[in-house]
C-alpha cells in the first residue's frame, strides 16, 4: 500500500488549536482580508527549517496514520520536538514565517539561584520552598513577557543533585543529558495514556548506527510504539539509572545488570506538570547479545477503599469466590497464590484483603511488599515498604526480617508480597503456627508445584503436610476477553480457523469433548476475535479476565504432593468428586461461553486438551 507522506489542511488547522497537547499559539499578524493564503504543511516546514530528519518525520507520519493522533503531538511524544518548538513552528506556519521568541531568547538563569534551581528547556526544577525567590520570580516573569510559559517543578535537593549527575562536561553535554530526561518522561507519559503496564526498551548497538526500539505491554500484548537512534537510546538509558533513579551505586554500568526504582514525584509528571498517577517506575537493565535491554514496570497509584467487594469483578467463578470467602474467615494458615509476573496476583491479593476488611471488622492487617502496589485507606492496615535492598539476597533477608518484626506488632493477618527464599518461607509458616493468617505469593507456574518448590528451598517436609498450616493453593492467569460488539461466531468460520491456527483441527476436536458433562451441549456459543471496532479501539478485545484454580488443602493432597509429585497427584485429585477445576479448565468454560477466543486461551493456558473421563460434572457455578 502506498503511503501519502503529506497532510491535509484540516489536520494542520486542528494542530494549531489542539488543546490536548497544551499548545497555545502566539498572536498572528493581520493579513489582507481578500488574500487567500495556503499555509505550508507542518512536516514541510520542519524539514525546511532543519528541525527534524526525514526518517523521523516518516516514522511520525506512519504512527499518525495508524493511530489518528496529531502529528505535532506524536513528534513531542517521541522527543523529536519540544513543546516550545512545536508552539513556535505552529505559529510560524500560520503567520508566514514570522520570527517568534524561543527559549534562546530567554536570559540565562541567574547565577544566584543555580545552587537550588536547574533549567531543563521549558521546565524549571526548584528546591522545595524556594520557588518564591525574587530572582526566580523575575526570571519567570521575563519569560512570560516573551510569551513563553515555564513549568515549575518542586523537588528535593537530592533530586537536583541526581539531575546534575546526568551531566558531564560543558553546556552541550548538559543539554543532551536534560533532553534525555525529558524524552524518558514523554515515553512514560505516553505509556500511561495508552494504559500500558510495562515498557520494554531494547538498544541495538552498531557503532553509533544502531537504534532503540520501545515497546509497551498493553492488555498482555507487546506493542512496538517508537524507534530512536542509538545515541538517543543510550542517553535515555543512562539518564534513567544515573540521574532519575535511586540506586545504591548511582552509575549507569553498561557491562552489568542493574535494578533501580524511580519514585521521585518530579519525574512522575508529564511535560504539562500533570500527575501521571504513578507511585514509581521499577527498572531492570540487562546485557543483551545485541546491546542493552531495560524493562520498566509502571507502578500505578491504586487505592483500595469503599465498600465494593472486588473479588466479584476479577473473573473468579461463583464456586471459587465462595471458597475464597471461606478461607478469609480462617484465623491461621498460609494461603499461597501462584503465577508468573503480570498474572494479576497482587490485584487478587488486594481484593482478598479488602473483602476481609469488609467482613471482619476486628482485625489488624500488616502487609510487606516491594514495591507497594495498592494503598489501603484503612487504619487497621499497616503497610511496610522494603527499603535499602538492591540484590535478591538483600531483599530476601529484608522480607524475612520484616515478617519476624511484624509478629511483635499484634497482627491478625499478614500479607507478604512474595516468598523469596528459605528465610521468608520459614517465617511465614512460623506465623501460621503462632495463630496468624498469611497471604502470599510464590513464583511457580502451577499450584500443584508449590510443595515441590518449597522443599527445594529447604523447608522441612513435615511442615508442608499439615493442612492447618498450608491451608490453600491458588493459581491464576489473565486471559484476554473478546469485544462483545465485534466478535464473530465460530460457526461458519471453522475452515479459516483451522487454516490460520496451527493445530486448529485438534483444538476444535478437543473442545468438542467439553460439551459432555458441562452446561454447554454444543459449540454454538464459541466466538472468535473480530476485526475490531470503535468500542475496542480496533483491538478486538475488551479487557482481561481471570482463569483460576482455588484448592483448599487436605491431608491426602499434601501427602500425595510430597510423596508422589505434582503430575500423579494432580490426576488423582481431579478424579475426586469434590475436585476444583484447573486454570485450563476454567479457561475452556469461558471459551464455551463466548467470553474468550480459543486461541487466546491456548496462548496463556497451554493447548486445549480433551475432557478427562473421570472429571466430575461441571455446572455454571464453575464458570
Amino acid at each position: 500500500m502506498a503511503i501519502n507522506w503529506s497532510f491535509t489542511r484540516k489536520n494542520d488547522e486542528s494542530e494549531s488549536r489542539s488543546a490536548g497537547g497544551g499548545v497555545q499559539t502566539a498572536p498572528v499578524r493581520r493579513v489582507q482580508p481578500l488574500r487567500r493564503v495556503q499555509p505550508v504543511r507542518l512536516g514541510d516546514l520542519l524539514l525546511q527549517k532543519g528541525a527534524i530528519r526525514t526518517d523521523r518525520l516518516r516514522a511520525a507520519l506512519l504512527e499518525q496514520q495508524s493511530t489518528g493522533r496529531k502529528l505535532g503531538e506524536i513528534l513531542v511524544k517521541n522527543g523529536d520536538l519540544s513543546m516550545a518548538d512545536l508552539q513556535r513552528f505552529l505559529a510560524m506556519q500560520q503567520d508566514g514565517d514570522a520570527p517568534l521568541p524561543s527559549m534562546d531568547d530567554v536570559t540565562p538563569l541567574p547565577a544566584s539561584v543555580t545552587d537550588f534551581a536547574l533549567q531543563d528547556g521549558a521546565v524549571l526544577y526548584v528546591a522545595q520552598g524556594r520557588a518564591g525567590h525574587p530572582a526566580i520570580q523575575s526570571w519567570l516573569a521575563d519569560a512570560k513577557r516573551l510569551g513563553i510559559d515555564i513549568a515549575v517543578e518542586s523537588c528535593d535537593m537530592d533530586t537536583l543533585s541526581r539531575l546534575r549527575g546526568t551531566l558531564s562536561g560543558g553546556r552541550n553535554s548538559q543539554i543532551a543529558g536534560l533532553s534525555a530526561v525529558r524524552k524518558v518522561r514523554r515515553v512514560v507519559s505516553d505509556a500511561v495514556e495508552r494504559g500500558a503496564s510495562d515498557i520494554s526498551m531494547t538498544l541495538v548497538e552498531n557503532g553509533g548506527n544502531g537504534y532503540m526500539d520501545v515497546h509497551y505491554r498493553i492488555k498482555g500484548d507487546l506493542v512496538l510504539v517508537s524507534q530512536s537512534t542509538e545515541k538517543d537510546g543510550a542517553q535515555m538509558m543512562g539518564a534513567m539509572f544515573q540521574g532519575m533513579a535511586k540506586v545504591a551505586d548511582a552509575t549507569a554500568r553498561d557491562m552489568d545488570d542493574q535494578n533501580a526504582v524511580i519514585n521521585d514525584v518530579a519525574f512522575l509528571r508529564g511535560d504539562d506538570g500533570k500527575d501521571l498517577g504513578l507511585t514509581g517506575l521499577r527498572l531492570a537493565k540487562s546485557m543483551l547479545v545485541s546491546g542493552l535491554g531495560v524493562a520498566v514496570r509502571l507502578l500505578y497509584h491504586q487505592k483500595v477503599d469503599g465498600n465494593a467487594d472486588l473479588l466479584d469483578k476479577l473473573g473468579y467463578s461463583p464456586r471459587q469466590n465462595a471458597t475464597l470467602r471461606r478461607l478469609a474467615r480462617l484465623t491461621s494458615g498460609v494461603n499461597l497464590f501462584t503465577g508468573p509476573t503480570g498474572s494479576g496476583k497482587s490485584t487478587t491479593l488486594a481484593a482478598e484483603i479488602r473483602m476481609i476488611l469488609l467482613h471482619r471488622l476486628g482485625v489488624k492487617i500488616i502487609t510487606i511488599e516491594d514495591p507497594v502496589e495498592y494503598e489501603f485507606r484503612d487504619s487497621r492496615v499497616w503497610q511496610y515498604r522494603i527499603a535499602n535492598a538492591n540484590t535478591e539476597e538483600e531483599k530476601s533477608r529484608a522480607f524475612a526480617g520484616k515478617l519476624k518484626a511484624a509478629l511483635r506488632e499484634d497482627p491478625d493477618i499478614i500479607m507478604v508480597g512474595e516468598i523469596r527464599g528459605l528465610e521468608t518461607a520459614r517465617e511465614a509458616i512460623n506465623a501460621a503456627m503462632t495463630g496468624h493468617q498469611v497471604w502470599t505469593t510464590l513464583h511457580v507456574t502451577d499450584p500443584f508445584q508449590i510443595i515441590q518448590r518449597l522443599t527445594a528451598m529447604g523447608v522441612e517436609p513435615f511442615l508442608l503436610t499439615d493442612p492447618s498450616l498450608m491451608t490453600a493453593f491458588i493459581g491464576q492467569r489473565l486471559v484476554k476477553t473478546l469485544c462483545p460488539h465485534c466478535s464473530v461466531p465460530l460457526s461458519g468460520s471453522e475452515e479459516p480457523f483451522i487454516a490460520e491456527h496451527p493445530g486448529g483441527e485438534q483444538t476444535l476436536e478437543n473442545l468438542g469433548t467439553w460439551t459432555n458433562g458441562t452446561p454447554f451441549r454444543n459449540l454454538s456459543g464459541v466466538r472468535l476475535k473480530g476485526e475490531g471496532c470503535a468500542h475496542c479501539n480496533g483491538a478486538g478485545f475488551s479487557g482481561r479476565t481471570v482463569a483460576a484454580q482455588v484448592i483448599p488443602t487436605d491431608d491426602a493432597l499434601l501427602q500425595g504432593l510430597l510423596e508422589r509429585g505434582p503430575s500423579r497427584t494432580r490426576s488423582e485429585y481431579l478424579a475426586r468428586p469434590d475436585a476444583e477445576i484447573t486454570m485450563q479448565m476454567h479457561g475452556i468454560l469461558k471459551v464455551l461461553a463466548g467470553e474468550v477466543d480459543p486461541r487466546s486461551a491456548e496462548e496463556m493456558l497451554d493447548p486445549i486438551r480433551a475432557r478427562p473421563d473421570s472429571l466430575r460434572e461441571l455446572t455454571m457455578e464453575d464458570l
